[in-house]
């Protein structure tokens, strides 16, 4: 290689940048096994800095480089493959059935059942709550207070939880049995 120009050194980012290229390009003559290479520095007419690791003039002298610093690879694993541990476990939040209450008998002609849920939290944007009935999901909703339609006569159990649109489960309530009765002429007074 014969000479490297380079912009005369002035203290801004251009010249920082050069100066970093230069040590780059500079750095495997500095280590250079079996043939240690000999770096020039001149400045020519222009007052353009010239580095070159050609003798520009016999009485020419060498500039010293610093030794170079060399670290070994650290093992970082796959970036693309996320680890469980990575993740964060989401807050659990404390959640109950307020309504039917436990063993509640209900008496209703139009099978429909009101459901209400308390927890000690706002709801999470991207949360809602999932309402079953007898473990089959019947309702979603960011409400906390519903009404699901066509449950049948019979013992039931109600529930919920609260799922993140990516199906985590932040939330979730102990399953509640309740009774629904349906009102009926032979059998008009409740209780």
């Amino acid at each position: 290689m014969s000479r490297i120009k380079c912009l005369k050194f002035l203290p801004n980012p251009t010249a920082i940048l050069v100066a970093l290229v230069l040590s780059l390009i500079l750095a495997p003559w500095a280590i250079s096994v079996g043939q240690a290479q000999q770096i020039y520095k001149t400045v020519d007419e222009n007052g353009n800095v010239v580095y070159t690791d050609q003798k520009p003039s016999d009485d020419a002298e060498p500039i010293p480089l610093p030794e170079l610093t060399v670290v070994d690879p650290v093992d970082l694993g796959n970036p693309a493959v996320a680890s469980d541990d990575d993740e964060p476990e989401p807050r659990t939040i404390e959640m109950s059935i307020v309504s039917p209450l436990a063993d509640e008998v209900i008496i209703n002609t139009a099978y429909r059942l009101d459901v209400e849920v308390e927890f000690d939290a706002e709801l999470p944007r991207g949360v809602e709550i999932v309402y079953r009935i007898d473990g089959e999901e019947r309702l979603t909703s960011r409400e906390r207070s519903v009404t699901i339609d066509e449950v049948i006569r019979g013992p039931h159990t109600v529930s919920a939880e609260l799922r993140t649109t990516d199906g985590r489960v932040l939330g979730r309530t102990e399953p509640v049995s309740f009774f629904m009765r349906q009102q009926s002429a032979l059998y008009n007074r409740p209780g």
